[in-house]
């Protein structure tokens, strides 16, 4: 033992320090391997989250897309029987139009319209209802309007069964994409997340979203079908359509001799018309045209304008309803709006929050961990003997991200010097965008990964 203790001391200092660095080197390289292997897991799973996250706004803005078009969907059926309605008011007026003007064609005799020194309206100084007369008098006149009113009357008999046939296919329509509404979200943002991760692995979209207004808004659905006595709503809107055409609302008209009474003849003439709906079933359109003569004459000690004449010059009589009509209409027709809730949000409310509807949707997505490209997923780098310390166990083995949407009501240029139009299933101006994630919907999540 003294010889090698010797021998040692005899080498060069030098030569006795190799291989002290070797010890070292281990340890440098053990940690650098070590934080290389922790760099790698950590961009992994910084990778495996970005794609999550951006898969799950896809899926929720696919989803409120979906919402958007399926009330925009409503929106345009509504305003397609909407003008159904409308056809159905205007093709009752113009026929009881068409009669009336018959009437007066075959009544113009006694008021001497061809012959202006004999003309009634004329001698009353009837500036509007003189050219009138004389085109009701007018031969050619005579021999159309009849049979043009048993034409249209033929026309108006097709028009009113294709309406009816439309308003059924509309209705149905609606119920179907309703029906149908669930199952199809549900399959597009399977689709959405799958096309996401083509090649890549599964993703699970929940199937009970976090948050959805579409099926529960404020204790029920956010849209509603209406029927039977609930169809006020969709009378008010049809009527103030058809009535926008001023041949139904405003074809009558009056003429009268100018001054009043203060000429010794006087008169006046009258169209009266209207076209209304009675309850919920029932178009009818009235015309009637009058003529009255008048002259100043004493009845004691009062001087007044008196009647001495009364001509009646036509009637027009025709509706459409569901029995007993000139033709069959099966009244307003059902249909889908906002909630009874959701058509309480509007802009008078004192409360902000309830200003305007707005559909909000929430979603969550998992990945499994042993699917993330991971060393503990499908990674070829793993954690093996005491690298395994470096193996971080997720929240019930899965990766989640949230995403939500909405759907709001906004035309996408406002009309000027108007206020801010309310959200409802008659204009489709429903539009989709992403949203932050409420402290709701963050805390529902976050009690979904709870153990």
């Amino acid at each position: 033992m003294s010889q090698l203790r010797s021998r040692i001391t005899a080498l060069p200092r030098r030569a006795r320090q190799r291989g002290q660095a070797l010890v070292y080197g281990l340890f440098v390289l053990i940690s650098g391997l070590a934080a290389l292997f922790f760099m790698f897991n950590t961009g992994q799973l910084i990778a495996e989250k970005t794609k999550l996250v951006n898969t799950a706004d896809a899926v929720a803005y696919s989803a409120a897309v979906m919402h958007a078009r399926a009330l925009n969907f409503d929106a345009y059926t509504n305003r397609a029987l909407i003008a159904n309605e409308v056809l159905i008011a205007q093709m009752v007026s113009v026929a009881s139009w068409l009669e009336y003007a018959d009437e007066h064609s075959q009544r113009v005799a006694p008021l001497n319209c061809q012959t202006p020194y004999y003309s009634v309206p004329g001698a009353l100084l009837l500036d509007r209802y003189t050219p009138l007369c004389y085109l009701m008098a007018w031969q050619f006149v005579q021999a159309t309007l009849s049979p043009a009113e048993s034409a249209f009357d033929g026309v108006t008999t097709v028009a009113m069964g294709l309406t009816e046939t439309a308003k059924v296919a509309l209705q149905a329509s609606q119920v179907a994409m309703f029906a149908a509404f669930l199952p199809a979200r549900k399959q597009v943002m399977d689709q959405v997340a799958d096309a996401n991760y083509a090649g890549l692995g599964a993703v699970k979209v929940d199937t009970v979203p976090l948050q959805d207004n579409y099926t529960l808004f404020d204790g029920g659905p956010f849209i509603k079908r209406y029927s039977g006595s609930e169809r006020t709503r969709f009378k008010q809107v049809e009527v103030s359509a058809a009535n926008r055409d001023t041949f139904v609302s405003g074809r009558g008209w009056s003429d009268a001799t100018p001054g009043g009474c203060l000429w010794v003849l006087r008169g006046d003439a009258h169209h009266t018309a209207s076209t209304t709906l009675n309850g919920f079933d029932n178009w009818s359109a009235a015309d009637d045209g009058n003529l009255r003569t008048q002259i100043l004459k004493w009845r004691g000690l009062s001087l007044r304008c008196r009647t001495i004449n009364n001509y009646n010059l036509g009637d027009g009589r025709k509706s459409a309803r569901s029995s007993g009509g000139n033709w069959y209409y099966s009244g307003v027709p059902s249909f889908y709006d906002l909630s009874t809730a959701a058509l309480g949000y509007v802009s008078t409310n004192a409360d902000p929050a309830k200003h305007e509807p707005r559909l909000q949707f929430a979603i969550r997505l998992t990945r499994a961990d042993s699917e993330q490209r991971t060393s503990s997923g499908t990674s070829s780098v793993k954690q093996t003997g005491q690298m395994d310390i470096y193996h971080g166990d997720q929240a019930k083995n899965v990766m989640a991200a949230v995403s939500s949407s909405e759907v709001f009501f906004e035309r996408t240029t406002p009309r000027p010097g108007t206020q801010k139009e309310q959200a409802s299933l008659f204009n489709p101006y429903w539009q989709a965008h992403l949203i932050s994630n409420s402290s709701t919907v963050r805390a529902a999540a976050v009690a979904l990964q709870q153990p």
